[in-house]
């Protein structure tokens, strides 16, 4: 009885040395991704303003805009994409309402995010149609605010 008590706890011991062993030389590895995304997007930007504020009292043509402070400035925009020339076919829905944009390219350092517009980029490409191009990048602007500034 003494001799089986002995042994288990020479196992549990060297499992647990061998377990710690093994588990320290993985944290010591340095790992990369394997999956790399390109993380710059086009931005439809409606102005630039140095409070909220004014940007609140100046972004009144829109239904559904996002801001990103930086700088001290206030950044507002209207539309996100991965594509430049989708981003020109928004910004030209706007143009046509009265409403001057302009497109920059940013970078945006949010791998879920930019999945999730890799996708919605598939229905923009399927659709001419004003009126469902305004709605997906209405879910657009509604999923940056959700996974980027609020981290859910």
């Amino acid at each position: 009885m003494k001799k089986t008590i002995i042994w288990v706890l020479i196992a549990l011991v060297s499992g647990a040395f061998l377990g710690k062993l093994t588990f320290d030389r993985y944290e010591k590895i340095d790992t990369q991704n394997v999956i790399s995304y390109d993380n710059y997007v086009y931005l439809l930007k409606y102005g630039t303003y140095d409070s909220q504020d004014e940007m609140s009292d100046n972004v009144t043509n829109v239904d559904r805009y996002i801001y990103i402070e930086k700088e001290n400035k206030v950044y507002a925009y209207v539309g996100i994409t991965k594509k430049e020339e989708t981003a020109n076919k928004v910004k030209k829905i706007y143009d046509n309402k009265g409403i001057k944009l302009s497109v920059v390219k940013e970078r945006i350092d949010n791998d879920e995010f930019i999945q999730n517009l890799n996708e919605y980029e598939k229905l923009l490409d399927a659709t001419e149609d004003e009126d469902s191009l305004l709605i997906i990048e209405k879910q657009i602007l509604s999923c940056y605010e959700s996974v980027v500034v609020n981290g859910e």
